[in-house]
């Protein structure tokens, strides 16, 4: 199983534990109604895009290491801001939005967010080569 897929399982999945204590019996079953159709829809998302980004952020992640090592902080956080927009507008990463957006606001609010703009915001916050 691909190393990105794992990942989006891990963040999307892990905190359903803690969501659902306190729910009734009615609400478990709309949220699972709810888990089902995301996943039924996650199926769509075209695998050889997912293997083919999990495939380059192994690269860029490389790449983003040897720019910090060599102090092209500048160029290092310029690329990683536009490899972030790229990955966020693949179609892959479209759909897996569309696939989330039905979910009760309490459950997004537990995902990461997956919107290109805020991703790009969230950049100019912290730079890359503080986090390799």
């Amino acid at each position: 199983i691909l190393h990105m897929k794992k990942v989006l399982m891990i963040i999307l999945f892990s905190p359903l534990t803690v969501y659902a204590q306190g729910m009734n019996q009615q609400d478990m079953q709309n949220m699972m109604g709810q888990m089902q159709e995301m996943a039924a829809c996650m199926q769509t998302v075209d695998q050889n895009e997912v293997e083919a980004l999990d495939k380059d952020s192994k690269i860029f992640e490389a790449e983003m290491k040897e720019l910090c090592n060599d102090g092209k902080r500048d160029e290092a956080q310029n690329r990683a801001m536009a490899y972030s927009r790229k990955v966020m507008n693949s179609q892959a990463f479209i759909t897996i939005r569309k696939c989330t957006e039905n979910m009760p606001a309490s459950m997004r609010g537990m995902m990461p967010n997956m919107d290109p703009d805020e991703i790009a915001k969230d950049y100019s916050k912290h730079h890359i080569c503080d986090e390799i």
